[in-house]
């Protein structure tokens, strides 16, 4: 069983599993730049195609192994 829980953090890539109100769509990927608030658990997102937004970490899930080597 594996015991390993990753977490999100400034600089990770991240795709939001559902449809934003900020008009971030599900599915688009972007770039944590910060956190926007410790008690509320949102993070500061830059999209590849959208805006930056405050987005919840419930609808955020990390990219998966880009490139040549895969994150451990």
């Amino acid at each position: 069983m594996d015991t390993h829980i990753e977490t999100i953090d400034v600089g990770a890539r991240v795709t939001a599993n559902q449809a934003l109100p900020e008009g971030v769509p599900c599915g688009a990927k972007g770039l944590v730049v910060g956190q926007a608030g410790w008690i509320q658990r949102r993070w500061r997102v830059r999209f590849d195609d959208g805006p930056t937004v405050d987005a919840p970490e419930y609808a955020l899930d990390l990219c998966r192994g880009r490139g040549r080597f895969e994150r451990r």
